[in-house]
């Protein structure tokens, strides 16, 4: 019961965040440009990139604080919790810092502003320091509560923030400062208070108020922690490698016209992201009892509900994605532009959205060095695939080098966990919980093609067919799923789940 409720509320505060994301932007653009929406852009893969600087933490306390409710060590693991909070504190500061410190080099060497002056890209940048580091511990208390099994209030809180301040953003814009440099002082002001109400959240769910400082903790911890945070460096290099080059080799328009097309492929988020959240925790729980055949199954239903879901989602996005962004823009010409880039990015996030079941799957099981030995593997040959790709081809070989990344990564790590974790996550796995359900969501996402093609009708219209094709295929992947069946019984039934393990 509570996996469901956790499930809902994560993909609900996915869709805020997308939906929220994607009413902005026209607004945006409207009122700041598509240079300064390329500052933006710029700002989220900042944001990615700093994610490095993590060291590995928030999956740590992930980890630690499930399998200390069901060892019943929940003091050792609040106590961790607290002494890291500190740690973050000063990488906060520290990267607020270091961002200002670099601004003037950044708006003058890195990125290429034609309309707007150079002291308003470095302004920019340096309150791009500020939001982030507001920002900065929300990985951490966010981690806090998907260890205790409390998504839901952390959902909750990202909802209420992400609307506020967006709703916040398009008035100050409208009604008060129309400067790029009003946009980040109201995400910093945001940040904050997301950071305040997670971290009052996370200490009344793991107990930490009364819990001392354990710098001894970091060293329990530490190799857990060192495989992950190079298991983050390494996919920093696959997941914004393409958007830093770009940032580099084209014009702020176009590398705005970029991360619109990333914005619209992040759509899968809302599925990925949420999964995870719901899955690492109870494959850590599993296993820490050593119920493999509870594991297995488990594994097996979710993959195929989540295989169902993400391929309907990405299928309708990438058969449709003209008349949505026609519709979204109401610029034909910018559809024309970013739709080739999303179907590219889409079938790439789909890709690695998948890859989702394995790795967290390692990670329960105490196998962080696998995925950092993948990572690190493909990293030899991917790199200069990826770079060659921008240089030669820009942005569409920055969209191309994601796609195949993605589908080499999905097969090259079900094959080492199916080996080296689980026999029960190898290639048959791959086959009858990833491709039958893809193959289901294909057919209703064809007639839709079909059906649009013959009616010919407007953008809406065709958004609306595209929707109905992906809730048919969402449909039959719970049918084709027992563990969905379950969970869906159990929401009819409206009970508010527990918090706590």
């Amino acid at each position: 019961m509570r996996l469901a409720w956790n499930m809902v509320a994560g993909v609900a505060s996915s869709v805020v965040l997308v939906l929220v994301n994607l009413i902005s932007l026209p607004f945006y653009l409207r009122l700041l440009g598509m240079e300064a929406y390329g500052l933006i852009g710029f700002y989220m893969t900042l944001q990615a990139v700093l994610q490095v600087l993590d060291l590995g933490l928030a999956p740590t306390i992930s980890r630690e604080i499930a399998h200390g409710a069901e060892t019943g060590q929940q003091r050792r693991s609040a106590s961790l919790l607290r002494t890291l909070a500190l740690v973050y504190i000063v990488v906060a500061v520290a990267i607020a810092a270091i961002v200002a410190a670099i601004a003037p080099w950044i708006g003058a060497n890195w990125l290429q502003a034609k309309a707007l002056p150079e002291s308003t890209v470095e302004q920019a940048v340096a309150l791009m320091g500020v939001s982030l580091a507001c920002r900065w511990p929300i990985s951490l208390y966010h981690g806090a509560l998907v260890g205790a099994h409390c998504l839901a209030r952390s959902a909750a809180t990202s909802m209420a923030v992400n609307v506020l301040a967006g709703i916040a953003t398009i008035c100050v814009l409208t009604w008060g400062v129309r400067s790029i440099q009003a946009f980040f002082l109201v995400q910093a002001g945001f940040g904050l208070l997301h950071t305040i109400v997670l971290r009052a959240l996370a200490r009344r769910a793991v107990g930490e108020r009364d819990a001392p400082y354990d710098f001894g903790g970091l060293k329990r911890v530490w190799r857990f922690s060192a495989w992950m945070s190079g298991i983050a460096l390494t996919s920093l290099v696959f997941t914004q490698l393409d958007k830093v080059l770009l940032s580099r080799l084209v014009d702020l328009e176009s590398f705005g016209h970029y991360m619109l097309a990333a914005l619209l492929a992040s759509g899968l988020s809302v599925l990925t992201g949420p999964a995870f959240n719901v899955i690492f925790p109870k494959f850590t729980t599993l296993h820490a009892r050593g119920d493999n055949t509870s594991l297995a199954k488990f594994y097996s239903d979710t993959s195929r509900m989540f295989a169902a879901a993400v391929s309907s989602l990405a299928l309708a996005l990438a058969f449709h994605v003209e008349a949505i962004v026609t519709l979204w823009t109401g610029r034909a010409d910018v559809a024309s532009q970013v739709t080739p880039l999303v179907i590219l990015l889409t079938i790439g996030s789909a890709l690695n959205g998948v890859m989702y079941f394995p790795y967290a799957l390692q990670l329960a099981t105490g196998r962080a060095h696998i995925p950092f030995t993948i990572n690190a593997t493909l990293l030899v040959v991917a790199l200069p695939t990826i770079v060659w790709l921008a240089k030669q081809y820009g942005a569409m070989g920055g969209a191309a080098s994601w796609a195949l990344l993605g589908l080499v990564y999905l097969f090259v790590g079900t094959t080492v966990t199916g080996r080296r974790v689980a026999s029960f996550a190898g290639g048959s796995w791959l086959v009858r919980d990833i491709m039958v359900p893809l193959t289901i969501a294909l057919v209703p996402a064809l007639l839709g093609v079909w059906l649009t093609r013959m009616a010919d009708p407007t953008p809406l219209f065709e958004i609306m067919i595209a929707t109905l094709a992906a809730c048919v295929g969402i449909a039959a992947g719970v049918l084709y799923s027992p563990f969905a069946r379950q969970q869906m019984l159990a929401l009819v039934r409206l009970r508010t789940p527990p918090c706590s393990n």
